[in-house]
């Protein structure tokens, strides 16, 4: 996620194996603004390798995530600024189609920790901690699931923000016993992210801009 004054930007980068996508957003504090999707589903397999795809976002282009922050709300009460739009979150990861049903735990991480730096305005030198900022999940399933949950970013380089089992293997002839299995694979299917800025320390006023790393990866 990359945080750019009042929005934020977030495309999805594919690779095999490990994928990583990025998200954009801003913040402009004191007269500022700050930026900051999913049900676990089964997808048939095919081909003959593992491979795992990361989705941030929009397919092509860059998603724009505002943060508002003036007036009032930059005084002594300030109340916490919701973005603008909303972020959906896709991990597919894919089996051979003659795949066992050896586990392949799948885990989505989020490195935050260089926070977002002054951009320009008053504020160099400041940097403001990814912690302030907060996201509700929707469109997704339970935390047993291994689905994302509503959630704050904790300013490290690995926050783990779900985890599930790639496998999803079913018996498609039972007679006594099963006689033949079909291979398949669970995915997180566009879990929603709404992002939130707490709004509550007052930052000198300025354009600040930040990145978060989404990597997915597969055992």
């Amino acid at each position: 996620m990359h945080l750019r004054a009042a929005h934020v930007d977030g495309p999805g980068r594919k690779a095999r194996g490990r994928w990583r996508g990025l998200l954009a957003a801003v913040v402009l504090a004191a007269g500022a603004a700050m930026p900051a999707g999913a049900v676990i589903t089964t997808v048939s397999d095919n081909g003959g390798v593992y491979a795992i795809s990361l989705r941030v976002g929009s397919l092509s282009g860059v998603d724009t995530v505002a943060f508002s922050v003036t007036g009032n709300n930059a005084g002594l009460t300030p109340t916490a600024v919701t973005g603008s739009q909303t972020i959906d979150v896709s991990v597919t990861p894919i089996r051979p189609t003659t795949s066992s049903a050896t586990a392949r735990p799948v885990t989505l991480k989020v490195d935050s920790l260089a926070g977002l730096p002054c951009q320009s305005g008053s504020c160099t030198g400041t940097t403001i901690p990814f912690s302030q900022i907060t996201w509700v999940a929707s469109n997704n399933g339970n935390a047993a699931s291994g689905d994302i949950q509503s959630g704050r970013f904790n300013d490290t380089n690995n926050q783990q923000i779900a985890s599930f089992n790639a496998n999803a293997t079913f018996c498609s002839f039972w007679l006594i016993f099963c006689l033949g299995y079909t291979y398949q694979s669970n995915a997180m299917n566009a879990t929603r992210l709404q992002f939130s800025y707490d709004n509550d320390v007052v930052y000198p006023a300025g354009n600040y801009k930040g990145t978060v790393r989404f990597t997915a990866s597969m055992e």
